[in-house]
């Protein structure tokens, strides 16, 4: 056996002891205990109000627990809807009916990482809304009802170029944040500015923003949603976690060092060459270079 081919049947080798050794990890019985790290007794004192921090409702009507038009404080701890003792004796947990939905209105605040844990009694979907996404959502929610027929016809999409789409429907949160037909679902997200136009550069506000985690137990008008499956009891998890961020300018000193550089190294340079040519060194004479007409 030649060195080349002894050499090809080593890579061969080591490539399938690295696929066997992927295919025989063992998986872990229960990501539940993983992802959130949330304790099941409350730490919230007294004089701490949930319903500041978060608004529990049936989308465009009944409102469970907290209320939005008072306004809602930047979560920053941790929560478990199980909690039953404390600060969270009046709270009633989340519940969604059949045929309905239940949305949790909170307040995500930028340098935190938050860390959704969903745990349905049955099997639902699970949608991260902005406000007006929430609108379109309710309007959607409504459309069986009489009145709304004009506004519902617009969900039929499929002449509508995708880019379009969210014109007329409501999509999730960065376009990703949609879990349908689970059980049990663990995300997580990060807010890095409010969004506003004028927060850049550091310059502007950088509060807070309202975002709706939708508990969904109905059939909507999104094609891969699960139908309903009755009422079901959820358990939230939430697990906020400080985060490093860079500063906002970072991003513009890194995107403008390098063309600044090629302005500012050529002068450089160009510099250093013309004063290294005008000096002298120690202990040399200057020594003047004849004219050629004076030469002998």
């Amino acid at each position: 056996m030649n060195i080349k081919t002894a050499g090809g049947f080593g890579v061969n080798l080591l490539l399938a002891g690295i696929f066997c050794s992927i295919i025989l990890i063992p998986t872990s019985a229960s990501s539940q205990s993983v992802a959130c790290n949330v304790s099941p007794s409350s730490d919230w004192n007294a004089t701490e109000d949930p319903s500041e921090y978060l608004s529990v409702e049936v989308p465009g009507s009944i409102e469970v627990f907290g209320g939005r038009d008072s306004g809602l404080k930047p979560l920053d701890k941790d929560i478990s809807t199980e909690w039953s003792d404390g600060a969270w004796d009046s709270f009633p947990g989340i519940r969604v009916e059949n045929e309905s939905a239940t949305t949790v209105a909170l307040v995500l605040e930028p340098g935190y990482r938050y860390t959704f844990c969903i745990d349905f009694s049955t099997t639902g979907d699970v949608y991260l809304l902005t406000d007006s996404n929430l609108d379109m959502y309710t309007v959607d929610f409504y459309c069986d009802e009489d009145g709304w027929e004009l506004i519902c016809d617009a969900r039929g999409l499929d002449s509508v170029p995708v880019e379009y789409r969210d014109m007329f429907t409501w999509v999730p949160f960065r376009d990703a944040h949609a879990y349908e037909s689970v059980s049990y679902q663990e995300f997580s997200v990060a807010i890095d500015s409010s969004g506003s136009a004028w927060s850049f550069a550091g310059f502007g506000s950088s509060e807070g923003q309202v975002l709706h985690l939708v508990l969904d137990g109905w059939d909507n008008s999104r094609e891969g949603d699960h139908p309903a499956s009755g009422n079901m009891s959820v358990e939230v998890l939430i697990d906020v976690e400080e985060r490093f961020t860079l500063p906002k300018t970072a991003a513009y000193v890194l995107i403008g060092a390098l063309p600044l550089s090629c302005i500012i190294i050529p002068l450089i340079i160009h510099w250093k060459y013309h004063s290294s040519a005008l000096g002298t060194r120690d202990g040399e004479d200057l020594v003047e270079v004849p004219f050629l007409k004076d030469a002998p």
